[in-house]
């Protein structure tokens, strides 16, 4: 048996990955293979490149190994890496690909910021390539996914290869000895071959004449069958037709009784507001004012003043005998907390100093101050990020929880709010991704589960509080 051994150029930039080529090198020795590349060229230029696509020229296979660095710049502005993976497309030479499975994971030391778009591009070049590409973290994996795609190669893509001289003379001799014998057997094989030919040939004129005769059999019986079923799909169509001709009607029938229930509907609820109407007007007390407008969810609520404006606000939810209020527009901008510290709803200043003098600014009259009802807020977990939200508060003014602005607000654009006119970002009491920043919605109205930290003087507070209905 004659010893065949495969010459293999491997392709890479030389000094970040040393330590890969010489795991890749040594696997390809285990193998028997004949590897060639950088080694012998550590520095390269246009003269060292002309030679270099000699050795490819000779090699049967090809290996390029990409990392986090470009390699040295010919004068066309190509690496001498990507001109050699080129060449060897050119000449169609089995190209074998490993990248970097995460490029930006590489330390900097052993990157090529400089050239990073070029090696970017050379990277979708080779995987948008129709040639095999496997993915490495590490020198081991490498040298084992290098190993296993060779040996693919060698079946699927067998190549000339290498053997010894004295091998192939004694192969030689061989194969001139079989090529007689095959010669000799040849010869005998076309004398039996042609009178073989003779008896098919008569064989198969009668088979034909068969055929032929089975062939007009079988079609006669098909036309029968295709125009008996022919007329059967006709009947079927027919009919199919017939039954949506009924469903639409059905359809026009259903549409015109909707619309009369929908009809029907309108005049009932009319009626109903006339009747609510005429009952509290039978019902109230000689002299008393007609009761003002039920509150309902999303409704505009006007109660208090803002720098000498009377101050509006949204319904986010109706009970019983209670509302839940917030600002239209963002009211000033002021720190969560005045110190960078662990902090919770809790102990923040904007609870404890801002809220309580907003609450006497907003309400100076003692008749709304005394509607403002104090309310058990729950300051849970942050629902993202699992910090803690400290313990239960009993609150006037307050601002929403990040389960709260989802709840009340379903979509961003809902969650919008202005200070003077401009989209701000406006404080949750909810933490941020830790006890040193706070929650809010930004400027696009997205839950900024992360938050700012709880310094950060930049965030506006749109305060919120629950509406006593019965006063």
């Amino acid at each position: 048996m004659v010893s065949k051994r495969y010459q293999v150029f491997i392709s890479s930039t030389y000094r970040d990955l040393q330590e890969e080529r010489l795991a890749v090198l040594n696997q390809m020795l285990s193998i028997n293979c004949i590897p060639v590349g950088m080694e012998l060229f550590p520095a390269a230029d246009e003269e060292q490149f002309a030679y270099i696509k000699k050795l490819i020229d000779e090699s049967d296979y090809y290996v390029v190994i990409i990392a986090g660095r470009y390699g040295s710049l010919a004068e066309d502005g190509l690496s001498y890496t990507e001109k050699e993976y080129d060449y060897a497309i050119e000449k169609g030479v089995p190209v074998l690909a490993f990248l970097h499975r995460t490029p930006g994971k590489i330390p900097s030391e052993l990157t090529d910021p400089e050239n990073a778009g070029k090696l970017a591009a050379f990277r979708k070049k080779v995987q948008s390539s129709k040639r095999l590409v496997k993915y490495w973290a590490n020198a081991d994996n490498l040298s084992a996914y290098v190993q296993a795609a060779l040996f693919n190669a060698f079946e699927s893509k067998p190549r000339t290869g290498w053997v010894r001289d004295d091998f192939s003379k004694d192969a030689s001799q061989l194969k001139e000895q079989l090529d007689q014998a095959n010669r000799l057997i040849m010869d005998k094989q076309n004398e039996v071959d042609t009178y073989q030919r003779e008896c098919k040939e008569l064989k198969a004129t009668v088979e034909s004449l068969r055929r032929e005769h089975e062939g007009l059999k079988v079609e006669l019986e098909k036309s029968i069958e295709y125009e008996s079923t022919f007329v059967t799909y006709q009947a079927e169509v027919l009919e199919a037709r017939e039954h949506i001709s009924e469903l639409e009607m059905e359809k026009t029938e259903l549409e015109k009784s909707i619309s009369a229930l929908k009809t029907q509907l309108n005049e009932s609820r009319e009626k109903e507001k006339s009747l609510t109407r005429q009952l509290a007007h039978a019902t109230r007390k000689p002299g008393a004012p007609l009761a003002a407008k039920p509150l309902a969810k999303n409704d505009i609520f006007t109660m208090g003043r803002w720098e000498d404006k009377p101050l509006e606000w949204i319904v986010l939810d109706v009970l019983p005998d209670t509302a839940l209020l917030i600002a239209k527009d963002c009211l000033l901008q002021a720190p969560y907390n005045k110190e960078q510290k662990n902090v919770t709803w809790e102990g923040c200043s904007l609870r404890k100093e801002v809220l309580p003098q907003l609450l006497e600014q907003i309400f100076d009259d003692d008749k709304e101050r005394c509607r403002v009802l104090l309310w058990k807020n729950r300051n849970p977990y942050n629902p993202l990020y699992k910090t803690p939200g400290g313990a239960d508060t009993d609150d006037k003014l307050f601002i929403l929880s990040i389960e709260e602005a989802w709840q009340y607000f379903p979509i961003n654009k809902a969650r919008v709010a202005y200070l003077n006119g401009k989209a701000e970002w406006w404080w949750l009491r909810s933490p941020g991704d830790r006890s040193l920043g706070a929650a809010g919605v930004r400027y696009d109205g997205g839950v900024g589960g992360s938050g700012h930290s709880v310094s950060w003087s930049s965030g506006a507070v749109r305060p919120a509080f629950w509406l006593n209905l019965e006063s």
